[in-house]
């Protein structure tokens, strides 16, 4: 198995210290941990460029797009980390699985008038990343083997260099408003209740959407919520057009690693 390069930089605890020299880049993501202020967190990931953008077509089968995954995966190789590094990535996809993604795997009922646009998943190929240790207090560059050198000096030189900072700014113009009435919320729960206790379900997760008119950058929303409300399994996702997916959650849905699945609801 090939072996990914590590290059060290200098430790940030904020990763949008080194997160605003790729702000723009295609492809740009961050999975945080909201350090400083979140503590139960122990690594950044930052990366963009990536080798290959992958999303799920309207009328795909889920397996199908899952088999381009794996298919792409192994297009990139494994790799492994040189010791004495203990680093949760060395290449590979991020990206995100939308709820309605399930309607890809399974036949269900279409309710819901898709206002939104995006498609139901999305994966980015990665070849690289900066990765931030807070529990070994480290910031390195990893490179996978299949990176080109010179893309390894680029970003190299990109990540030596202060960041310039180009100034933005977001703002809401309504109030943030629910799709759902009171009344209908409260209705909707009386009927969650009934089927709890009806023995139909066990548990529900009922949710809404809020929406409000805004303009500006999506990653100055970002950075205010984060301050406010810092959470230690965050995200930042770029999309086309300046779109971006923002994900702060006190909970983590799954992890796998060595065998072993953890989850902290």
């Amino acid at each position: 198995m090939s072996t990914c390069s590590v290059h060290p930089l200098p430790y940030h605890a904020n990763p949008a210290e080194y997160f605003a020299a790729i702000r723009h880049a295609p492809g740009a993501v961050l999975l945080d941990s909201g350090r400083p202020a979140a503590e139960r967190g122990r690594y950044d990931l930052l990366s963009a460029w990536p080798e290959v953008t992958l999303a799920v077509w309207p009328d795909e089968s889920g397996s199908d797009f899952l088999q381009r995954l794996r298919e792409n995966l192994t297009l990139l190789g494994k790799a492994s980390l040189p010791a004495p590094y203990e680093l949760p990535f060395a290449g590979g996809l991020i990206g995100y699985l939308s709820y309605d993604f399930g309607r890809h795997l399974e036949r269900l009922p279409h309710q819901a008038i898709d206002d939104i646009g995006l498609p139901d998943a999305r994966f980015g190929l990665y070849a690289w990343a900066l990765v931030s240790d807070h529990q070994a207090r480290t910031s390195q560059l990893v490179f996978h083997p299949k990176l080109l050198e010179s893309e390894r000096q680029r970003l190299l030189t990109l990540f030596s260099q202060p960041a310039v900072h180009t100034p933005a700014s977001f703002k809401l113009h309504t109030r943030m408003a629910p799709d759902l009435s009171a009344v209908a919320y409260e209705q909707a729960l009386a009927r969650i209740q009934a089927y709890i206790q009806a023995g139909d379900c066990y548990q529900v997760n009922f949710a809404q959407r809020f929406r409000a008119a805004c303009n500006g950058d999506p990653w100055v929303a970002y950075c205010a919520l984060r301050a406010a409300c810092p959470t230690p399994f965050s995200g930042f996702q770029s999309l086309p057009d300046d779109g971006a997916v923002v994900s702060l959650s006190p909970e983590r849905f799954v992890r796998v690693s060595q065998r072993q699945v953890e989850t902290r609801p």
